[in-house]
């Protein structure tokens, strides 16, 4: 129960005009990297009009379909993927409904998010969605469960921080400028 009303609740959830672009954090931090969706979304400070951005923090595989269903417009969401790149590169891809681009199952047999991502925008698609999703993942160095609550980053990441803010950013920008075309 906790996790789904933490993720829920109190950070600005709602449905949003198809117009506007929503920039969603996801992630732990109890895990040391999968912290950086959070981390990074939280750093960007003020948005552009047409931006809006939200935290799913602790969300697991089906509050994420919940969320994922309320957004009405665009969404980019940020968070850490196991890519097998080099810890602190990232990637953006699109998700968009009707082709053929697949998300990897979740593998391991325990993830921050219960199912995984993949498997949670699968259960949406079947679900309705048809909203343009996009994906800026970030390679972890590390991911430890931790004790503390806000145990932090890995200091490797740490270390990235500012070029993946700037490149988020770049990525915002670039998206915004396309949402008319997408939706």
């Amino acid at each position: 129960m906790h996790l789904l009303l933490r993720a829920h609740a109190g950070r600005g959830v709602h449905r949003l005009s198809a117009s506007s672009l929503t920039v969603a954090g996801v992630g732990s931090r109890h895990s040391t990297d999968d912290a950086i969706g959070l981390w990074l979304v939280e750093s960007l400070g003020k948005l552009p009009g047409a931006v809006n951005y939200v935290q799913w923090e602790n969300a697991d595989a089906l509050t994420l379909v919940h969320l994922l269903l309320e957004n009405a417009g665009p969404l980019l969401i940020v968070d850490c993927a196991e890519m097998g790149l080099p810890g602190g590169e990232w990637r953006c891809f699109a998700v968009m409904p009707n082709t053929d681009a697949v998300l990897k199952h979740h593998s391991r047999n325990i993830s921050t998010h219960g199912l995984g991502l993949a498997e949670a925008l699968g259960i949406a698609r079947e679900l309705g969605l048809n909203t343009p999703v996009h994906i800026f993942g970030v390679q972890p160095f590390q991911l430890e469960s931790c004790l503390s609550l806000n145990s932090g980053l890995s200091k490797p990441m740490q270390a990235h921080l500012p070029w993946l803010l700037e490149a988020l950013q770049q990525n915002i920008d670039t998206l915004r400028k396309r949402i008319p075309q997408e939706v």
